[in-house]
């Protein structure tokens, strides 16, 4: 297709910023023929992977976890939980495949596939952590011990403390933690009440990520000639005021759009005044 270079642009960034394997040029060329709405579903797989640093709070869920497990790993997650609260940097504790496997392409070895799929995230939404004490032997702090958790904007909720006996198949730690998952979801849901796990596709991706890439397609072949139309502008900064640090920020006399995602959110950013206009919420209604 013939992309606008305002679309050349954001599908470079993308491509940029994903781990690929194999990283070769047969796989730039691959995914420079893949459509936007393909790269930006790669995308969002992968970047949910990753957690934007800010303090949150610890919490127990009592269906998975219970006072007595937690305190007898209480010492082995306390660098783990003390990062959650302070806000740093959650990322040595997650899986090294993060940031070496963001996308398997055609052209990889057999042990690599299906690296780039957390399937337990995709599935129940919910994040893995390794944890472990740092040692001169064990300079990454990793050990047997994996903290489940889902993480929401201000919280961190322990949903189960288990070992990596949780990722084989049919494995007694697994089915006890496939239990646990579904009484998670379950929690909110009225007695009698059916329900449906995220959907996921053949391929292991979830199906809203595919469909939100395609809704972020078509948005952007749709706005794109107009992100540069005086009047479309005028009615982004016009909708409602803008304040930064109690000011309004104005539409300014030059102002320079391209598409964006600010972590998880897709929209439009405007790179002279950093006004981010997030188109995410229209897709949910």
């Amino acid at each position: 297709m013939n992309y606008s270079l305002r679309v050349q642009a954001f599908r470079s960034s993308i491509i940029r910023v994903i781990p690929i394997v194999p990283n070769n040029k047969a796989s730039l060329a691959f995914m420079k023929e893949q459509p936007t709405s393909q790269l930006i579903s790669a995308f969002i797989t992968w970047r949910m992977r990753k957690i934007p640093s800010k303090p949150r709070t610890v919490s127990l869920w009592s269906g998975g976890v219970t006072p007595l497990q937690f305190l007898a790993a209480k010492s082995i997650l306390q660098p783990l939980l003390q990062k959650v609260e302070t806000g740093e940097d959650l990322g040595p504790h997650l899986s090294y495949l993060v940031d070496t496997k963001g996308i398997i392409l055609p052209g990889a070895n057999c042990q690599n596939r299906g690296k780039d799929i957390d399937a337990i995230l995709t599935r129940y939404g919910i994040h893995h952590f390794h944890v472990g004490e740092v040692s001169p032997n064990n300079p990454k702090g990793r050990s047997d011990i994996l903290v489940f958790a889902e993480v929401q904007e201000k919280e961190f909720r322990i949903v189960a403390i288990t070992n990596h006996q949780v990722f084989i198949q049919n494995s007694v730690e697994q089915r006890d933690f496939s239990r646990i998952c579904l009484s998670y979801i379950e929690k909110d849901i009225p007695p009698g009440s059916g329900f449906m796990l995220n959907p996921v596709c053949s391929s292991g991706h979830s199906l809203i990520v595919m469909l939100f890439g395609r809704n972020c397609e078509g948005e952007i072949n749709r706005l794109d000639p107009l992100l540069d139309d005086p009047k479309f502008i005028d009615d982004l900064y016009g909708k409602q005021p803008i304040l930064r640090d109690g000011l309004i920020v104005k539409r300014p006399k030059n102002p320079s759009l391209v598409w964006h995602f600010e972590d998880l959110e897709f929209g439009i950013l405007d790179k002279q005044t950093k006004v981010f206009f997030n188109l995410s919420p229209y897709f949910a209604r």
